[in-house]
């Protein structure tokens, strides 16, 4: 026989809409259920279809995909991700490898995921929210997956000394009763903590020590 078992059409019988989820169907082929698919695949077969062993496969792997795609934007509605986070996390989800490529590939394709951007935005929102040296956020953005080349380009523009001082403007206050000793101590085991280097550190001590003498004087006039 030319034709192998694998090969032989099998008939759809009926496709049910599953109890919990009202956008799966359940395919039953010769009286059995047999698999289940998302509703656009599903929609486009009937009861009386023949479906071969090869066919089957293929609506599966189509409908994995879909399913891929469908979790990354679910992913994605919480704040933007880069490719190695969704990498991770469907891989963390058990799909294939197959469908993790399709998936990142389909959200390339529609602009939902561009790491220049992604290492673009975390910088913007670290220096708006809690500022850090770009020693910290090279390293965080190297956690993310981002490649060497896009954390140098989207840090050329960086001001360290900038950072340093917003992210130790709001604590001076906090500080303002301490001898100079303490006063550098407290600044630089802050400012190191957050990843800013030696020299920012020295700077941004002298200038908060200046700021704190000229306010002083002022409120002794």
């Amino acid at each position: 026989m030319s034709n192998s078992h694998g090969h032989l059409p099998g008939i759809i019988t009926s496709i049910t809409v599953q109890k919990k989820n009202k956008n799966r169907f359940n395919i039953f082929i010769n009286g059995q259920y047999s698999f289940s698919l998302n509703r656009s695949l599903a929609e486009a077969l009937k009861p009386g279809d023949q479906l071969t062993k090869n066919r089957i496969k293929n609506l599966k792997q189509a409908d994995e995909k879909d399913t891929a795609y469908s979790r990354a934007l679910f992913y994605l509605k919480f704040r933007s991700r880069s490719r190695i986070e969704i990498e991770r996390y469907l891989k963390g989800k058990n799909f294939s490898p197959e469908a993790v490529m399709s998936t990142l590939s389909r959200l390339a394709a529609n602009e939902y995921i561009n790491d220049f951007d992604f290492a673009r935005l975390w910088i913007e929102n670290r220096c708006r929210f809690k500022p850090k040296g770009s020693y910290a956020l090279t390293g965080e953005l190297k956690e993310k997956g981002i490649d060497e080349q896009i954390i140098k380009k989207t840090l050329k523009d960086f001001n360290e000394l900038e950072s340093a001082w917003a992210a130790i403007a709001p604590r001076l206050n906090r500080l303002e009763k301490l001898e100079r000793n303490e006063f550098n101590k407290k600044i630089y085991s802050f400012l190191s903590y957050r990843g800013f280097d030696y020299s920012t550190c020295k700077q941004i001590c002298d200038q908060a020590w200046e700021q704190h003498i000229r306010t002083t004087e002022e409120e002794n006039k």
